[in-house]
C-alpha cells in the first residue's frame, strides 16, 4: 500500500471540540492521470478512557445523556485530553471530575484510532486499580454524570445484552480481557 499525497488542507469550520478540514488528496494508484479527491477530516485532541476498579472489585461507571443517540448511556469515565497534558494526567483528571474517585494503581491498557476514516486522534485507555471515592463528581458545563457500580465479572454479559453499547467502552473491556488473559 502507498500513502496518498496531501496537496492541501483547508480549515472549513471550528466546531468547539473539533476542527473540520477539507483535504485535497492525490491517489498514488492512478495510471495515466493524477486523480484528486476531497476528504473531510475532523481534527481533535486525543481522548481518554478509564477502567476504574475499586478495592472490592466494582467497576466505576457513569450514566449520562448523549445527544448523538438521544439516550442515557452507561459508560466508563473519560473525555478529552487537555493540551499540554499527558494522557495519564488527563485520565486522572477525568476520573476525578466525572466520578470523584482518585488514587489507585494506574497502568495503560492501550490506544485505538476511534475512526481513522474521518478522525485524526487517538483514544488512550487506562486501568486504575483500587480507586477510592474522595469527593462528589465535579460536573461542569453541560456534563452531568451519575455513578453506577458494576461487578467486573458482569462486563462481558452487559456488552452481549446491549446494556453497554459505547464502542470505546467496549474497547476498554476488550483491552482489559486480553491483557488479563495472558
Amino acid at each position: 500500500m502507498k500513502k496518498w499525497k496531501i496537496e492541501d488542507k483547508t480549515l472549513l469550520k471550528n466546531l468547539k471540540i473539533f476542527d473540520l478540514f477539507e483535504y485535497k488528496l492525490v491517489s498514488p494508484y492512478s495510471n495515466e492521470k493524477k486523480e484528486r479527491f476531497n476528504f473531510y477530516v475532523l481534527n481533535s485532541v486525543d481522548w481518554i478512557n478509564i477502567l476504574p476498579i475499586t478495592k472490592s472489585g466494582k467497576v466505576v461507571f457513569v450514566e449520562q445523556y448523549r445527544a448523538g443517540t438521544d439516550s442515557i448511556t452507561l459508560e466508563l469515565p473519560g473525555g478529552m485530553a487537555d493540551k499540554n497534558e499527558s494522557p495519564i494526567d488527563s485520565a486522572k483528571r477525568e476520573l476525578f471530575e466525572e466520578t470523584g474517585f482518585s488514587n489507585g494503581e494506574w497502568s495503560k491498557l492501550g490506544y485505538v484510532n476511534p475512526n481513522p476514516a474521518i478522525l485524526n486522534n487517538r483514544c488512550h485507555t487506562f486501568l486504575a486499580l483500587d480507586v477510592e471515592e474522595i469527593s462528589k463528581p465535579q460536573n461542569a458545563g453541560s456534563e452531568y454524570t451519575q455513578i453506577k457500580f458494576v461487578d467486573l465479572k458482569d462486563l462481558d454479559k452487559m456488552v452481549i445484552e446491549g446494556k453497554i453499547t459505547h464502542s470505546l467502552v467496549i474497547n476498554a473491556i476488550y483491552w482489559y480481557n486480553i491483557i488479563n488473559a495472558r
